[in-house]
């Protein structure tokens, strides 16, 4: 901000104050610093009904304010009240001469024939968002009469129909032109009905005004009494002090209800909006607005400056091995270099960028090391290269949510890539409602057994009814070729080095089932390997290892790994107390700046934690970290305890050696905690859990299911989709493990019900997961079911198979819908064999 050289304004002693600093008035924002703010774009006006002062309605007076109109329809229906509750006079107004009576009384008073020079200045200014409880059209009138436009919105409206296309004013209470008879009990807070609901409760713009009111640089509130008990929370919720200033009228008495509230929310300033506004015209005189270049601070800019010079077999050996990745070589890939390349160019890659310049968003899924990561960066160049705005977001913050208002208000094409959405889910949103008719798309990634979670709420935070989703899963036979001539250009086949290319082929599809992350193992499994890694971990001192398990751990567990979160997690903030020569040991595992650790290799940690760590060991670190994280509290730290608890989390966590001991020790270990003991979510998963370790005790995994369906009872408005998922898996499961052919087809039909229910009303493929074990159980059961049960299942076969050509192609093409396919085609066949 600059100043012009000209001396400050002052008024008449009595109307305005000596400007003053925040530091004298102990944070309290001065009134001129809020004017340059407003003027600079980045101020939040509310207007309450002593703004009205000065403007003229068709009935040739000014709007009265809500206790000035209770008073005047008291009168009217002869009522002498000592009060001024309007909603009340009101109420009693309607009962006397009829609602149309109400409705005609309002549109004269509130609709404005004119605005005062005072209105007109302060509409003027680039209000960040206008905010009113007037029902009167004031502040749209004003902004006509000085050629802005100003759409009028109330809470029914949906924001991002509004946010991205200019200015808007949101009419809290109900706006006079929409006042129609039969609104006064609903959209137009007048009537004692219509006090009984929170205008904002419930809708999109009760967050859409927590996050104004966190951006906005000043919060200034002309006429406005905060007598509305609903704002009043929100405001005194996100702490709005020492950034509002309260503009009351130059009469108010030191003992008013007003003068004794309002200091609670920020400074006052009894001066009217008259002298206001004309503070308003002199700091346009003496302060000039900078000019606003947009450089990304917060947001991390990625750009496309990529080298042609072909990778060594270093590079690739650093990047196998310890994930090191070289950013300037992700251009060297197999579709662009013959035989020296660093990357695999998967379809998936091309696919999702052509779908991002068709302005759709796009979310990456892979479990751990299965490529999402290095996915997400070979599209983020491929986009830079194409001359679109890249940008990534690591973190939420206030920053970058001012950064991220930049670029809504702009026009630039911009990709928001985003490693790990889950925790930015508000961030998403924030954007998505303010981002019509813009060219803004996000490039997403997560983990797949977590996404499967959080999809729905992904599609509502991106505003979509469906989002393009590209499964890394498993690599298709081309890469694998491709993959195989990598490794070996680069001599990367240790003890696999004397098989045939069709050997190697058969190494990569069947053995390690398509899966780059099965492919790392087995290489890191190879004895040369193996001992080259436990050579580096023996180099670690036991209690930097103990680091390295935490910092593997909140990776598996999806949580961002910032070093806040790592000294929160672990007893004593270990990481300060580290030396050079620690720091030095584990280098090879992560690079760390700005808080923000870097894991180089997903894999080479998981292989670590799995299959060369004590189980015992990660067991007493895992445990001690989720008991810190429900002491902590907070939303990172609940998702750490959620995810730390998900059993396709876990496994990656724990070694082999020792697996079923380890995980009924963890599960048992949290049971009896405060997050774990009544959460759905915890039976579900130790459920899964023990069936995934092949316990025999059905009846107490039975337990565990009705435990997460009664305990899900207990949370309003539970999504039980996932317990259900499971638990028609769970019942198939227990129907070919049955003696009893009839027992085992009711366990059926119980299943049957779920997953036709579920392949009905969703595009996912967790229904058919589950689905395909119905070909087990025929398999099991099939020789001993008669001909209208065998025709119960042939049928449930068709109308699955039937479901499947349905889907959309992400879906239908993902595994396990495919291998459903296959299960339940074959099933049918040998059901309409002859033998």
């Amino acid at each position: 901000m600059s100043l012009k050289n000209a001396r400050r304004i002052s008024f008449a002693a009595g109307n305005v104050g000596l400007s003053r600093s925040k530091d004298a008035l102990g944070g309290v924002m001065d009134i001129n610093e809020a004017i340059r703010h407003a003027i600079d774009g980045n101020a939040v006006l509310f207007a309450g009904s002593g703004f009205s002062f000065g403007s003229v309605g068709l009935g040739g007076d000014s709007p009265l304010s809500g206790r000035g109109l209770a008073r005047k329809l008291y009168a009217d229906v002869g009522v002498d009240a000592e009060d001024s509750d309007l909603s009340i006079a009101s109420q009693l107004y309607v009962e006397r001469f009829g609602e149309a009576q109400l409705t005609r009384l309002c549109r004269e008073m509130f609709t404005i024939k004119s605005s005062g020079a005072h209105h007109r200045e302060i509409v003027d200014l680039p209000w960040q968002r206008i905010y009113t409880t007037n029902y009167d059209d004031l502040i749209e009138r004003s902004g006509i009469d000085v050629g802005r436009a100003i759409t009028p919105i109330t809470p029914s409206d949906s924001p991002e129909r509004y946010l991205s296309t200019g200015r808007v004013c949101l009419h809290i209470n109900g706006f006079i032109s929409r006042l129609g008879v039969g609104d006064l009990s609903s959209n137009f807070k007048l009537t004692f009905e219509s006090y009984l609901h929170d205008a904002l409760e419930g809708t999109p713009w009760q967050s859409v005004l927590r996050q104004d009111l966190r951006l906005a640089r000043a919060i200034i509130f002309i006429g406005y009494s905060m007598y509305d008990l609903d704002l009043a929370r929100i405001a005194h919720g996100e702490d709005i002090k020492g950034k509002a200033i309260f503009i009351l009228s130059p009469d108010l008495k030191a003992n008013s209800p007003d003068a004794l509230r309002l200091p609670f929310f920020g400074s006052t300033h009894k001066i009217g909006a008259i002298d206001f506004s004309k503070m308003v015209r002199h700091e346009k005189t003496i302060y000039s607005r900078p000019e606003i270049t947009f450089e990304p601070v917060a947001l991390e800019k990625i750009s496309a400056k990529l080298s042609l010079t072909p990778p060594t077999n270093s590079d690739v050996e650093k990047l196998f091995l310890y994930g090191d990745v070289k950013n300037e070589l992700l251009g060297s890939h197999s579709a662009n270099s013959a035989t020296r390349y660093y990357l695999l160019d998967r379809p998936a890659t091309s696919l999702a960028t052509q779908t991002i310049e068709a302005g759709r968003d796009v979310v990456l899924t892979s479990e751990l090391g299965n490529g999402k990561t290095i996915a997400l960066e070979q599209i983020s160049y491929k986009l830079a290269a194409l001359g679109w705005q890249v940008l990534r977001l690591r973190e939420d913050s206030k920053a970058v949510r001012k950064e991220l208002s930049q670029i809504v208000s702009s026009d630039v094409p911009t990709v928001l890539v985003i490693d790990g959405y889950i925790p930015f889910l508000d961030a998403i949103d924030f954007v998505s409602i303010r981002r019509v008719g813009k060219k803004i798309v996000f490039l997403l990634s997560s983990r797949s057994h977590v996404h499967d979670v959080y999809l729905e709420r992904l599609e509502n935070a991106l505003r979509v009814q469906e989002v393009d989703e590209f499964d890394l899963n498993l690599l298709e036979r081309e890469d694998a070729r491709s993959l195989v001539s990598m490794i070996d250009t680069y001599g990367l086949w240790t003890e696999f080095s004397n098989l045939s290319d069709s050997d190697r082929m058969k190494l990569v599809l069947s053995d390690c089932g398509g899966q780059f992350h099965q492919i790392l193992l087995k290489l890191y499994s190879s004895p040369q390997i193996a001992g080259k890694v436990k050579a580096l971990f023996d180099e670690i001192k036991p209690h930097v290892k103990q680091i390295a398990t935490a910092v593997f751990i909140i990776k598996a567990t999806d949580t961002p790994l910032q070093k806040h979160v790592v000294d929160d997690l672990l007893e004593g903030s270990p990481l300060v107390r580290m030396s050079n020569t620690e720091r030095e040991s584990v280098r090879f595992l992560w690079s760390d700046s700005g808080g923000v650790f870097k894991l180089r290799s997903s894999v080479l940690a998981e292989f670590y934690l799995t299959s060369q760590s004590n189980a015992s060991e990660v067991v007493a670190v895992l445990s001690s970290m989720f008991k810190r994280a429900q002491i902590l509290g907070g939303r990172t730290y609940e998702y750490f305890m959620r995810s730390a608890m998900t059993y396709s989390a876990l496994q990656k966590m724990l070694p082999k050696n020792g697996l079923r001991a380890a995980v009924v020790n963890f599960y048992e270990d949290i049971q009896n905690t405060a997050f774990a003991k009544k959460n759905p979510h915890y039976w579900l998963q130790y459920a899964i859990a023990r069936l995934a370790v092949e316990d025999d005790d059905f009846d107490r995994i039975g337990g565990y299911f009705k435990a997460a369906y009664a305990f899900a009872k207990l949370l309003p408005a539970y999504d039980t989709y996932q317990i259900d998922n499971h638990f028609a898996r769970f019942q198939l499961m227990s129907a070919c493990r049955s003696q009893d052919p009839g027992h085992a087809f009711d366990l059926y039909i119980e299943a049957k019900a779920i997953l036709l229910r579920q392949t009905l009303r969703e595009q996912k493929h967790q229904p058919y997961r589950a689905a395909a074990a119905v070909a087990d159980f025929a398999r099991a059961h099939g020789k001993s079911l008669d001909e209208r049960q065998i025709q119960d299942v042939r049928r449930f076969c068709e109308k699955v198979i039937e479901r499947i050509s349905g889907l959309k192609p992400q879906v239908g093409n993902h595994r396990h819908v495919v291998r459903c396919r296959n299960e339940l085609s074959s099933i049918r066949t040998w059901l309409d064999s002859p033998d």
